[in-house]
C-alpha cells in the first residue's frame, strides 16, 4: 500500500496548483474518495489520466470539465461544482461507482457507461478509451 501511495503522490505532482489546491490535496482526495466509494485507486488515476491528463483546468470540446471531465448536467445531478478540483474528483469517483453498480461491477462496461453515458449505444471512440484505461490501470496497479 505504501508503494501505491507513492505512485499517487508522484503522479499528482503533474497537477497544477490552480484554485490554491496543492498536489497533495488532490492526491489525498483521490485516495480518500476511492476508498470511500470502494473504487480501486488505480482505476481512478487511470480515468483521470485518460480524461484530462491530470489537468485540473481541462475543458473538452463537448463541454466536459476538470480532472474527471464531468459534463455539467452530470455534475449538477450529483450536486458538485465541476470547476472545483476536489469536488470534481469526488463527483467523478461517485459516478464511477454508480456505473460499476449499474453494470454489475464489470469495469469495462462501467467505463463505457462513464464515457458514453448509461443509456445505450457505445461509440467506437469508447472502445479506444477503455483500451487506454486498461493500459494505465495495469501500470498504476503495479
Amino acid at each position: 500500500m505504501a508503494k501505491f501511495c507513492m505512485i499517487i503522490l508522484i503522479i499528482s505532482v503533474e497537477i497544477s496548483n490552480a484554485y490554491g489546491y496543492s498536489y497533495k490535496t488532490i492526491a489525498k482526495t483521490v485516495f480518500i474518495a476511492s476508498k470511500y466509494f470502494n473504487v480501486p485507486c488505480a482505476l481512478v488515476l487511470s480515468v483521470i489520466k485518460e480524461e484530462s491528463d491530470f489537468n485540473i483546468n481541462a475543458l473538452s470540446d463537448k463541454g466536459a470539465i476538470g480532472l474527471m471531465q464531468l459534463m455539467p448536467r452530470t455534475a449538477r445531478s450529483i450536486g458538485i461544482n465541476p470547476y472545483n478540483p476536489v469536488q470534481n474528483i469526488i463527483g467523478g469517483v461517485y459516478y464511477i461507482r454508480y456505473c460499476l453498480n449499474l453494470k454489475g461491477n464489470n469495469i469495462a462496461l462501467a467505463l463505457a457507461c462513464y464515457n458514453a453515458g448509461p443509456n445505450g449505444g457505445v461509440p467506437y471512440s469508447t472502445y479506444n478509451y477503455i483500451k487506454n484505461i486498461a493500459v494505465y490501470y495495469k501500470y498504476f496497479s503495479k
